[in-house]
């Protein structure tokens, strides 16, 4: 009895899990692809605005806020999103 990775090949069956990964990660997203957290140094460059204005809504609560331990880390596409709504 043959398995799938025989009659298929293994160069195949590794595209298809991938492309399968790919998905997975979309719908788990929201569509969106994997975010990464940003510093406020990071967040301010981005944005450019002063990294004080970052630190000082952070404080405000005014845009969301990752603590990683006692540091702050930020998601873009979280903080556009909490921008559009203001």
């Amino acid at each position: 009895m043959s398995t799938p990775s025989l009659i298929f090949g293994e160069a195949f069956m590794a595209a298809i899990r991938e492309a399968v990964r790919e998905e997975i990660r979309a719908v788990a997203g929201n569509g969106r692809k994997e975010s990464e957290l940003l510093t406020p140094e990071e967040l301010a460059e981005k944005l450019k605005v002063p990294k004080s204005w970052v630190y000082e809504q952070s404080r405000q609560k005014r845009l969301p806020t990752h603590r990683v331990g006692r540091y702050i880390r930020f998601d873009l596409y979280e903080v556009l999103e909490s921008q559009k709504k203001n």
